[in-house]
């Protein structure tokens, strides 16, 4: 059984019924996979032509162990790492987090890839290892960012005053493009301004009553 990055991915974030008839994936103990499968946004590859939480399985771009016995990447997902490997993780700001009007996001990457597909949302507890020297998440492979993220206040930034008052959406689309420029693909990962606030609807009526 394999648990995804998030809880909920739009339809337009997957894509399902693929097919390959090999030599394009294998499972993390280095089976090589033939079959249907499917993929998401943030990169995540998984058996099945549809998503099944009992039955779907992790898969990672096939590698030819006897044609490249010291492949890199191979390595580096079978053998015993040396650092700590990151894993995704789904935010849930807490409720001092909406009285502060914002939670602070994390993001991982491999340094050689450039794909939006290649991201995934860690925490704050991986951060503060991928910023260490030695034995967190290997900062040499990896790069990070952080983002602040609105998550109360208007949809949309309100100009009919002396004072702006600037909204989730638009605030959250802005700081996204600017950290794009350093964390480059990030805008393509993040897309949905409003997730985690209040205007969203996967947030609980209560702390959109409290906050709204």
């Amino acid at each position: 059984m394999y648990t995804r990055n998030k809880l909920y991915y739009p339809a337009s974030h997957i894509v399902n019924n693929l097919r390959t008839d090999g030599l394009e994936w294998m499972l993390e103990d280095g089976t090589e996979f033939k079959g249907f499968y499917h993929k998401y946004i943030d990169g995540t590859v998984l058996t099945g032509a549809v998503f099944h939480k009992a039955d779907s399985k992790k898969l990672i771009p096939y590698v030819d162990i006897i044609k490249q016995p010291n492949n890199f990447e191979y390595d580096a997902i079978i053998k015993k790492p040396t650092s700590v490997a990151p894993h995704s993780v789904f935010p849930i700001p807490t409720l001092d987090d909406y009285k502060l009007g914002k939670t602070i996001r994390y993001f991982l990457k491999r340094r050689n890839f450039s794909s939006f597909q290649d991201i995934m949302e860690i925490n704050k507890d991986q951060f503060l290892s991928w910023k260490k020297q030695q034995g967190g998440i290997d900062n040499k492979l990896y790069m990070a960012t952080e983002v602040d993220w609105k998550l109360t206040g208007p949809l949309n930034d309100d100009k009919s005053t002396q004072n702006i008052v600037y909204g989730v959406y638009d605030t959250n689309q802005r700081i996204v493009f600017l950290k794009d420029h350093e964390f480059a693909g990030l805008k393509n990962f993040l897309t949905d301004y409003i997730e985690l606030s209040i205007h969203s609807i996967t947030v609980k009526d209560d702390i959109k009553k409290l906050f709204g």
